[in-house]
């Protein structure tokens, strides 16, 4: 099954950063609980620049409640920018002699 990424930027003042680690550790816990993954960065080149990712093979997270609530509480406090990517396939390998 094709996999999908949800990958947020966001600009996070250095006075907001407990704040926002503590808003997102419900989102963490939320996509782990819905069977996918989620992945925090830094920016080491621009303070106050962080990286999301939220990635999937099953069931869609973002259409469970409490990851969209995660999502929501987020996006309020530290609003950022949001891509979905869907996963391209590598091509299967020609068949031997082929």
């Amino acid at each position: 099954m094709p996999h999908a990424l949800l990958s947020i930027r966001r600009h996070v003042p250095e006075s907001g950063l407990g704040a926002y680690l503590a808003a997102w550790e419900p989102l963490r816990a939320a996509a782990a609980g819905a069977g996918a993954h989620a992945w925090l960065f830094r920016s080491p080149a621009q303070p106050g620049l962080f990286l999301e990712f939220l990635e999937w093979a099953a069931a869609d997270p973002l259409a469970r409640a409490d990851v969209a609530a995660a999502l929501a509480a987020l996006g309020a406090a530290f609003p950022g920018t949001q891509e979905l990517w869907d996963e391209v396939p590598a091509a299967e390998p020609p068949p031997p002699g082929g």
